[in-house]
């Protein structure tokens, strides 16, 4: 299939899911309570944002501001909505370009979205000028569990262990406080909804597309790609 027949078919796995990460209840609530910022006036910023289900949360529970930057235009407008049923006027979605946010804020937030600098040195680089002195920065970024075959690697490319993405977070000028990573329950969560949203499209391509994923996923990163939850304070 084509990059063309291939983008509704991840838009229809995306908006089968909550958050597009492995990501539990248990675990938003987790670390909701640890972001919880210190003294008043304070603003949260979620870039690559997706539908914003976690900016809203984090604002909702802790009565702050905050914005959202999503470069698709039709989930960005679908996070307006949720955040007007929900009554949270003060939190705004921008369809913009990530990249190009140049406003600080006190809880800045980048999950799986490392990719939208080129990767997590760069991603930690640019975060760092937008976590103000004091503030906190969710990072949620992959690693290897354990060593990937050729075609593990191959699909998802170089990247450390949970050690190795700590020690980057270090070099980039940040001091951790937080690490975990997801579990393998989390992981087989987020594959099946994720999975489950093709399946429901109907089509043959779909239906062939959703077989490939779960064996990729069964037969191939499963319990060997990771994902890290990582709190962090500019040094």
């Amino acid at each position: 299939m084509t990059d063309q027949d291939l983008k509704p078919l991840f838009a229809a796995a995306a908006a089968n899911l909550v958050y597009n990460a492995p990501l539990s209840e248990d675990r938003v609530a987790d670390l909701v309570r640890r972001l919880a910022p210190e003294g008043s006036g304070r603003r949260a910023l979620d870039l690559g944002c997706g539908g914003g289900e976690l900016l809203l949360r984090l604002c909702r529970a802790h009565g702050i501001a905050g914005d959202g930057v999503e470069h698709d235009a039709a989930i960005a407008e679908r996070a307006r909505v949720r955040a007007s049923e929900l009554g949270l006027d003060q939190v705004t979605f921008h369809a913009a370009d990530a990249t190009t946010w140049t406003q600080p804020a006190d809880l800045v937030v980048n999950v799986g979205g490392s990719h939208i600098w080129g990767g997590t040195a760069q991603a930690l680089a640019a975060l760092h000028p937008l976590t103000r002195p004091g503030g906190r920065l969710l990072f949620g970024e992959g690693f290897y569990r354990t060593e990937p075959t050729g075609e593990v690697r191959e699909v998802f490319g170089d990247m450390p262990d949970l050690a190795g993405l700590a020690r980057a977070t270090v070099a980039a000028g940040f001091r951790p406080l937080h690490v975990a990573a997801s579990t393998l329950a989390e992981w087989d969560d987020f594959e099946s909804d994720w999975r489950a949203g093709i399946e429901q499209v109907g089509t043959p391509q779909a239906r062939a597309f959703a077989d490939r994923r779960r064996e990729e996923y069964l037969g191939g990163y499963r319990d060997v790609l990771g994902f890290g939850w990582l709190i962090l304070t500019p040094a």
